[in-house]
């Protein structure tokens, strides 16, 4: 176990938490050293949480090259992050989930953004799925009562390009880099000085809203956050916690709820479970419609979708506990 910031000598620290992905571990990895400019001394560290299937062993005959932090249990991500951000001391660090792969010139284009911007904290790229399309969830809106409305209750559907029904995530694909309030933890490049001003990761939070939480409390303290358009990786998602494409995962509305409480208080929390209970609700209703009216191809899908937001309404009744 590091304690103590490493000795190595680097330029960036790379950073891999894993937790049972063996099988995404060699081309994560690889997609890391292709991605890195040459001259650049990048310091990679993967940090095992506890994985059965062997990850911790097959690094060692693998990828002896990298340095390996393998705890006894699974202590979350953000915890995990944090282990290698302690166990080393480059100014810039690169955080990238298994799932996901760089391409050619994408650390030195994120770098490219810390070295303009003195200010610049965090940067993240543009993410897309295995087959090129884009990620929503790649970035997004600061996380308030307005934004959590418009996405909940539709209206950022409903009323697409108008700025005041802005939800959360991304409305549409963008090739014009801008300051959003937050981008996705899957690949993040942070300045350490900037994060040992803010603090490290949240370890209240095991897994979802690190990301979120991390770059409202960089862009509290006056850092700026960078959405890289110029700049592409592949997030396959959801590889560890198996999360269902396009669908929050129980997990994450937990994570979301206990978030708000601790940032916005207990009443802001009561109104967005409020707004939860709507639009969980008014979804749910709306696909035991269709499953009704659809014809017997569609009613599966309908019902599956009718069932997910009839459990994440249940999940906005829940107590809360931060």
């Amino acid at each position: 176990m590091h304690d103590q910031p490493s000795s190595v000598k680097a330029d960036l620290t790379t950073v891999v938490v894993n937790w049972n992905t063996r099988d995404l571990l060699d081309d994560c990895l690889r997609s890391v050293d292709d991605a890195t400019p040459p001259g650049l001394r990048n310091h990679v560290i993967v940090v095992d949480n506890a994985s059965r299937d062997g990850s911790v062993g097959y690094l060692h005959r693998h990828w002896p090259q990298v340095t390996v932090i393998a705890n006894d249990e699974n202590v979350g991500f953000c915890r995990a992050n944090n282990q290698a951000l302690r166990a080393s001391a480059s100014p810039n660090v690169l955080l990238i989930n298994t799932d996901a792969r760089l391409a050619p010139g994408g650390v030195a284009g994120m770098l490219d953004y810390l070295r303009r911007d003195p200010r610049c904290a965090v940067v993240g790229p543009r993410l897309v799925y295995g087959d090129g399309s884009f990620q929503r969830w790649t970035a997004g809106q600061p996380f308030s009562l307005r934004t959590l409305a418009n996405y909940l209750l539709g209206l950022e559907r409903l009323l697409p390009g108008w700025a005041g029904a802005a939800g959360i995530y991304l409305g549409r694909d963008t090739d014009e880099a801008f300051q959003p309030g937050w981008v996705s933890s899957a690949v993040m490049m942070l300045r350490r000085s900037a994060i040992e001003q803010i603090g490290l990761l949240d370890e209240r939070i095991f897994v979802y809203m690190d990301d979120v939480d991390l770059c409202q409390r960089a862009r509290d303290d006056g850092w700026n956050v960078w959405y890289a358009a110029d700049v592409t990786a592949t997030h396959f998602m959801g590889a560890s916690s198996r999360r269902v494409t396009g669908r929050a995962s129980p997990e994450a509305l937990r994570a979301l709820n206990r978030w708000f409480v601790r940032r916005h208080g207990h009443p802001a929390g009561l109104a967005l479970r409020g707004l939860e209970v709507l639009g969980f609700g008014a979804r749910a209703v709306a696909y035991a419609g269709l499953s009704v009216l659809r014809r017997p191809p569609e009613r599966s899908s309908a019902r599956s979708q009718m069932r997910a937001h009839a459990t994440h309404l249940r999940l906005a009744l829940e107590p809360i506990h931060v």
